[in-house]
């Protein structure tokens, strides 16, 4: 027969079995079972059913103070909040002042901080003024001289003694962290690298539960970590603004990322993603999304609704084709689609009109729309490692492009066009197979740095001496013999030929 507390819960909520015996049963499980998350279940159960009684009270106290496992002391404690708070507060001093471990020690103090009477909040009082962290004992002192902290109340003392449990813990778990305290909350948390200059088993692979009781945290960096996976529980960072996830090996987020209504900056370059959730469409003020080098065939439609998007970096994935998802990018400023696999580019890009820096570098491009005039804001451009072999007349609308990067594809000239680049600043066409510069290079004013490395060029025109804000010339790898007079008296003016 099944007596398992999944069992006796669907028994009572059918009327099948009355609150006594389920009761009965319930305290059967939590004293003889050996599986802790067995016992974590009836324990909750009794919560749910509103057991009230004497004996409940006795069991979740002797629980709480006696039972060896933290995950039933923390789940003795959250009963006892939710049905009997008012007749806690002795068996809670006595675990305030004894647990150790940080998850039931955030509970605990968490009922203290929500009873009103003058006892507990002296415990509460006592235990910061003990404080022996130098960022917690400066806020101390400060509420001291103010004479403020008489102005907070318990609740929020608990909370103060909350984060200042969690540092502890963090400190020590990994040693030394950098955070910032604003008020005496935690708003800043860096636990970057932590697993790399520990020893044992103390490395950062699953996120640490108890953080998203950093209710007021606006900022959280865990890169460069082991972190394979990131619990739903993430959802609960409301204040979150930045995250930089980056570096780990997580393959997949959870569906609460949307949650997370404050963020403005995510970083999760370096991972193993295959996909993203659809909720990435409820971060309405999401202005950076870093996806460097992952492992996205696709992305959801969703991604469309992120309207305040200025950056979106998806270099170094498996793109097929260009997200169509894209289109409704009405702020994007820089886009990113370098290394994957596109081969052709939709329409849907000309509505791009606020992009300032496009890479398409790496890609399978053996053709440039024509389209690419509406562009017009546009002041970088990437397109090396494709297959071009010229780009379209209406190129030369580009008025406001600085850099353009052209290496390493199939030219056997300078496209014309690009005279008419007069913002122009950089030009990089190196390894293609250009044979000569036409004499408009000069027409490039704007220009300063000009990369001809590794064409099969013989020689060069005068009118590189128009070019008064020529820095560099990189000349590498062609079969230019000498370097001609005039180019000597601009190489004396400062410009720096590379040859």
């Amino acid at each position: 027969m099944d007596f398992s507390p999944k069992k006796i819960y669907d028994d009572f909520i059918n009327n099948k079995a009355d609150k006594t015996t389920v009761i009965d049963q319930l305290i059967s499980i939590i004293e003889d079972s050996e599986s802790i998350l067995v016992r974590f279940e009836a324990i909750n159960i009794l919560g749910q059913i509103g057991a009230l009684d004497n004996c409940i009270f006795n069991l979740l106290e002797n629980l709480l103070i006696s039972d060896s496992h933290e995950i039933i002391r923390n789940a003795a404690a959250s009963v006892l909040r939710l049905n009997f708070l008012n007749r806690t507060y002795e068996p809670i001093k006595w675990a305030f002042n004894n647990e150790i471990s940080i998850v039931p020690l955030i509970t605990i103090t968490d009922i203290l901080g929500r009873l009103s009477h003058i006892d507990a909040r002296s415990l509460l009082l006592e235990r910061l003024y003990k404080s022996d962290n130098v960022s917690f004992r400066k806020e101390m002192d400060k509420l001291n001289r103010n004479n403020s902290i008489v102005k907070y109340s318990n609740i929020e003392l608990s909370e103060f003694l909350i984060n200042f449990f969690i540092i502890k813990e963090l400190e020590k778990k990994y040693g030394t962290i950098n955070y910032k305290l604003t008020n005496f909350l935690v708003s800043e948390l860096d636990l970057s690298d932590v697993s790399s200059h520990v020893f044992g088993f103390n490395i950062l692979n699953k996120f640490p539960e108890y953080l998203v009781h950093l209710q007021h945290l606006k900022k959280l960096d865990l890169k460069f970590n082991r972190l394979t996976r990131i619990s739903n529980s993430i959802g609960s960072l409301k204040a979150l603004q930045y995250l930089d996830l980056s570096y780990n090996k997580i393959s997949h987020l959870p569906n609460s990322i949307g949650s997370l209504k404050s963020l403005e900056n995510l970083n999760l370059k370096y991972n193993k993603l295959k996909n993203l959730p659809h909720s990435i469409n409820d971060l309405k003020n999401l202005k950076t999304l870093d996806l460097r080098s992952n492992r996205l065939i696709s992305m959801p439609k969703s991604l469309r609704y992120l309207s305040k998007l200025e950056f979106l970096d998806l270099h170094g994935n498996l793109l097929k084709t260009f997200p169509k998802s894209l289109k409704g990018l009405r702020s994007i400023k820089v886009l990113e689609l370098g290394l994957n696999k596109i081969t052709q580019l939709p329409k849907s890009i000309k509505s791009l009109k606020t992009l300032k820096k496009l890479s398409l570098a790496g890609n399978k491009l053996d053709y440039f729309p024509n389209w690419v005039k509406y562009l017009k804001n546009l002041e970088e451009l990437k397109l090396y490692d494709n297959q071009l072999q010229d780009l379209p007349k209406n190129f030369s609308s580009l008025k406001q492009l600085e850099v353009l990067d052209i290496r390493n594809n199939h030219f056997q000239k300078i496209p014309f066009c690009i005279s008419k680049l007069e913002n122009l600043k950089t030009l990089n066409i190196s390894w293609n197979h250009i044979t000569e510069i036409p004499k408009w290079i000069g027409s490039l004013k704007s220009l300063e740095i000009l990369d001809l490395w590794g064409n099969e060029l013989v020689e060069i025109p005068e009118s590189l001496t128009q070019l008064e804000n020529l820095r560099i010339l990189d000349l590498n790898f062609n079969s230019i013999v000498e370097i001609p007079d005039f180019l000597k008296s601009l190489e004396r003016k400062g410009l720096a030929i590379y040859k």
